[in-house]
């Protein structure tokens, strides 16, 4: 893939995390087969409410640091919506390649991999786990054909945190 493929994928991520309802960070995620993107997604609660503050999500509410608290978050991720919009339309993500501009956490890494998707890049704040659970992270981010961090494309302020 050229480099303004990644361009254009990573700026589609970012176009569709402006939909996001979630008050600490707007992440979005786009899946493509073959140059076209074939479903996105993106974080936050889905319904009646306006934003997860309203909605009462511990995590989001009370504050924690990236990569940790995600079993009081009510929030879903933007990975896990663009799978589930992805299974919802009988879609097949086997093979395909996701951009989304914040690192996966592991849980969503876990998802993408049982999803078929076989290259995931990224952009946003580099953050990390603990060294524990970072061996853990590497080691499934491993098992892509290409796990990667867009340099180039760092300095948009939509996945950077909002509070």
């Amino acid at each position: 893939m050229r480099p303004e493929d990644h361009k254009a994928f990573m700026a589609m991520a970012n176009t569709v995390a402006r939909k996001s309802n979630c008050i600490r960070r707007a992440v979005g995620a786009v899946i493509v087969s073959n140059g076209q993107v074939i479903t996105s997604g993106w974080n936050g609660v889905p319904g009646r409410h306006r934003d997860c503050g309203e909605a009462g999500c511990p995590r989001c509410v009370g504050g924690g640091d990236t990569g940790s608290g995600y079993e009081t978050c009510i929030c879903i991720h933007a990975e896990q919506s663009a799978i589930a919009d992805a299974a919802r339309q009988g879609i097949i993500t086997n093979d395909c390649v996701m951009y989304v501009n914040l690192r996966p956490c592991l849980q969503c890494l876990v998802i993408v991999k049982a999803s078929g998707v076989r290259k995931i890049f990224y952009a946003g704040k580099q953050w990390n786990y603990s060294d524990d659970i970072e061996k853990v992270y590497r080691t499934l981010s491993d098992q892509f054909d290409s796990f990667s961090r867009v340099a180039e494309l760092q300095g948009s302020r939509v996945a950077e945190s909002l509070g």
